[in-house]
């Protein structure tokens, strides 16, 4: 039976704990109950170190939407090999190609505001689906990446939030923590992180809809570069994949 949190009073208390310390409440809240997911992005990569210390044996999810940079897979072997995790690659029903197949067209290209089914179509078959499927019935918390300091939709979620989406709770041990700091950690333990932020790239997703930030662009310009320029004044803050259940809440909300 899904634990009741008291989340008010746990958000306070956990506020100041460091991510470590929230990862070892999680595991002792939830035991085999909790999960991780990893995008191989620099949080996933300093959470995959802090989980090889505490709890090598956590699943570690990871969904490969079949569109993913070589490096982005490269990467996730090499944590996998070296820190001896637990990392489960789960993937879409339909193949990139046999997606196209079925709605003639590849639907990252469109925006589902003007000639759906479009690029939110495709990030919930090939990211949000996958993962739920690994998810649903087995877990009842997800430790995840997101950061206040990412700003946006980003900017208030707290450390543990609830997802009816699993049911279940989402984990953020990184919540009050900075780019920096996380910089820093990864300095600290030498640990490897994705070779296509020294080219530029500044959040990484799948290839056809990532691309390298401009001097002076948002850390998230370079994501769905190609729907976003075609309406900036619909999308000022940035988009995202819908994987995190908090990028989908406007702001006030």
């Amino acid at each position: 039976m899904l634990k009741e949190l008291d989340l008010t009073t746990l958000n306070t208390a956990l506020s100041t704990a460091s991510p470590q310390e929230v990862i070892r409440w999680a595991v002792d809240t939830f035991g085999a109950r909790l999960a991780m997911q990893s995008s191989m992005q620099k949080t996933a990569c300093a959470l995959m170190h802090m989980a090889a210390e505490i709890c090598p044996e956590i699943e570690i999810i990871f969904v490969d939407t079949g569109v993913h940079f070589p490096e982005t897979l490269a990467l996730r072997d090499e944590y996998q090999q070296r820190f001896h995790l637990n990392i489960r690659t789960v993937a879409p029903k339909l193949t990139w190609e046999e997606q196209f197949a079925k709605y003639g067209r590849h639907l990252y290209l469109y925006d589902d505001e003007f000639d759906p089914p479009g690029y939110r179509e495709c990030c919930r078959l090939r990211k949000e689906i996958p993962f739920l499927e690994a998810v649903q019935g087995r877990f009842d918390a997800v430790i995840g990446g997101l950061m206040r300091a990412e700003g946006g939709t980003r900017s208030r979620i707290d450390v543990v939030s609830p997802d009816p989406r699993l049911p279940g709770y989402k984990i953020y041990p990184l919540a009050h923590w900075s780019e920096e700091q996380v910089d820093a950690y990864i300095r600290e333990h030498d640990l490897p992180v994705h070779p296509l932020y020294a080219h530029g790239y500044a959040s990484i997703g799948c290839h056809t809809c990532t691309t390298p930030i401009r001097e002076g662009e948002p850390k998230r310009a370079g994501r769905w570069r190609h729907i976003r320029e075609a309406h900036p004044e619909r999308y000022k803050d940035g988009l995202y994949c819908g994987i995190n259940l908090e990028d989908r809440r406007p702001r006030g909300s």
